[in-house]
């Protein structure tokens, strides 16, 4: 049973983290793309694609330094 623990810690720390929104972005856009696939094919790679270009760019956002203006 510590493995099982041991490998839930391992999976928290890589997905959680370096920023929560990933893990986030992974919650929400995997199944709602699993859904949308079932409707279209097409559908369901651009909604990947979304997903992640949405959460990289929330991640980012949120890691960037903040500029003073002088």
């Amino acid at each position: 049973m510590s493995w099982l623990k041991a490998a839930v810690e391992f999976l928290y720390d890589f997905l959680a983290d370096d920023g929560w929104e990933v893990l986030v972005g992974l919650i929400v856009a995997l199944p709602l793309t699993y859904f949308v696939a079932h409707l279209s094919a097409i559908g369901g790679v651009l909604l990947i694609l979304l997903g992640v270009l949405l959460t990289l760019s929330v991640s980012l956002a949120r890691q960037a330094p903040k500029t003073t203006r002088s």
